[in-house]
């Protein structure tokens, strides 16, 4: 893949996140299929849903797991070509599965599917909370530095045309305060230039999303269950990366009514800690 549209990138890391962008599934599990922004249509499986499935036994080793996405990837990126998903010819258009299709043509003057990217990098933003009440989530962000540190060691992020990059992760303090995390994305798609963006949280996301759709900006990986975050009509940039609240709610739901009668008189009371946001 190329930047922003879908031409050579490296790992799944971002190649399954582009695709995904503009993907979204209903709260029972099933595909759902709609009209897109630019006139095309989206659905909600994909590859990496049928790579998953193919593996029973979970692996126990980190090359275990090395090899397990390896075949993942490899699963994604067959089906990729098999079905010609991808920029088109004239640069126009982006299709994906089920005819799911992006206009490139509405991104806004200047837009550039390489920017953030150069022979030997990627540069990947993210705004996550360091202080504030959600400050553990620091932890977040100096796991995804070790994590793609260690993998840009090893040179895994190659694209299809045999670059290899390292990626430049570079993370922004908004102390899960939503009126934080908007300038914070200026300075990293205007002055940074980053290839994508990640945001951390309902709130900072979705003061988020809006502009990096309307600059044609991968928004990826975001930490947030919400389920606006699987919109390929509105906002086919942006995927989330947790299961939708909505299913988790209706999860816990079913559980509790399948075992109540384990608890006396087939009575409970359900307690819940919320964020005051």
């Amino acid at each position: 893949m190329t930047h922003r549209g879908f031409g050579t990138l490296t790992v799944a890391l971002v190649a399954t996140a582009l695709l995904a962008a503009a993907c979204g599934n209903s709260d029972d599990g099933s595909s759902s299929t709609s009209t897109t922004a630019s006139g095309g249509t989206g659905t909600s499986s994909t590859a990496a849903n049928e790579a998953n499935s193919a593996s029973a036994a979970q692996p126990q080793t980190i090359d275990q797991w090395e090899a397990l996405w390896a075949t993942q990837r490899a699963a994604i990126i067959k089906r990729i070509k098999d079905n010609d998903w991808a920029k088109s010819a004239d640069g126009k258009t982006v299709t994906g599965p089920s005819g799911f299709t992006i206009d490139l043509s509405k991104c806004p003057a200047g837009w550039s599917d390489t920017e953030g990217l150069t022979d030997t990098t990627i540069k990947i933003g993210h705004t996550i909370a360091q202080s504030g009440t959600f400050a553990v989530s620091l932890y977040y962000g100096k796991g995804i530095d070790t994590i793609l540190g260690y993998y840009s060691e090893k040179g895994a992020f190659k694209d299809v045309n045999g670059k290899t990059r390292e990626v430049q992760y570079i993370q922004k303090d908004d102390g899960y305060d939503s009126a934080r995390p908007v300038p914070l994305v200026d300075e990293l798609i205007d002055s940074e230039k980053v290839f994508a963006q990640m945001t951390l949280g309902s709130p900072p996301t979705m003061k988020s999303y809006d502009k990096l759709n309307q600059r044609c900006i991968p928004h990826i990986f975001n930490q947030t269950g919400h389920p606006a975050f699987g919109d390929p009509v509105n906002h086919p940039w942006t995927t989330g990366l947790l299961l939708a609240y909505t299913t988790e709610a209706v999860l816990w739901g079913a559980f509790i009514d399948q075992h109540i009668g384990e608890f006396p008189g087939g009575k409970i009371t359900v307690a819940a800690l919320v964020v005051n946001n």
